[in-house]
């Protein structure tokens, strides 16, 4: 009898103590990166699936909003979440990833308007920038914070799109968005092409994954890291990259 109660301590102790890795991602779509309910679910879900496949690590996902994630993790009820160091303004001290894939972000104005209007900052007085609910858009916060820009927000990349779409021409409206975001829209949506978009990058952020500040986001931010690099290494980063062009 006493056998039996041992393995049965075992077991149950076992699934106690077993520890999956908690990922927080956005409950929008942010293409190609991150999908929430499609066949192909992004680069990002293909690369914390080979981890797991790797590490042996199971993984929970948890879809949520931007800001309310950020503070999930920082209370500890998730382990990891999507975000940048170049965007994040929040408080508090954190694991972090390198730098998975480079974000380029771009202007993008209404149909007819001339986007040399919109790259100094001093021009934009009165102007609107539309913006994702608990997005960082660094080179125009302190312009909205001193109220020479108004900030309109809006839960997903595509209505900021089909927002601007609408405007007519020399409107002041106009947004921030990863290049490779507006090029899917764009294929799913040829209607947008004929928005205005700049050449030029008006910033870049290295995609990363932002672990809680702990022992256990310690220990998988440094097995995600040695992982992610024998994936670059390899030339496996590429290829998963590649499925989404």
């Amino acid at each position: 009898m006493k056998l039996y109660y041992i393995i049965l301590f075992l077991i149950f102790s076992s699934n106690l103590f077993a520890e999956n890795l908690r990922v927080a991602l956005p409950d929008k779509d942010y293409p190609p990166f991150h999908f929430v309910s499609s066949e192909k679910k992004g680069i990002l879900h293909d690369i914390i699936t080979a981890f797991s496949k790797y590490s042996g690590v199971q993984v929970d996902y948890i879809f949520v909003p931007e800001m309310r994630s950020a503070k999930m993790l920082q209370r500890g009820d998730v382990d990891v979440r999507m975000e940048s160091e170049a965007w994040f303004l929040g408080d508090g001290s954190y694991y972090w990833s390198q730098g998975i894939v480079m974000i380029e972000d771009v202007l993008v104005v209404t149909r007819g308007t001339e986007l040399i209007d919109f790259k100094d900052l001093a021009s934009l007085k009165g102007g609107v920038l539309l913006g994702r609910f608990g997005y960082v858009y660094p080179k125009y916060e302190q312009s909205v914070t001193n109220k020479v820009l108004h900030r309109e927000n809006f839960y997903s990349d595509l209505e900021i799109l089909q927002s601007l779409y609408k405007d007519v021409d020399a409107s002041k409206r106009f947004t921030v968005m990863s290049r490779s975001v507006v090029s899917w829209y764009i294929q799913k949506y040829p209607e947008l092409a004929a928005l205005s978009i700049s050449d030029v990058n008006v910033g870049e952020a290295q995609l990363q994954l932002q672990f809680s500040y702990n022992a256990r986001g310690k220990k998988y931010a440094k097995e995600f890291n040695d992982f992610l690099q024998s994936l670059k290494d390899d030339g496996g980063l590429v290829k998963i990259i590649a499925r989404y062009q």
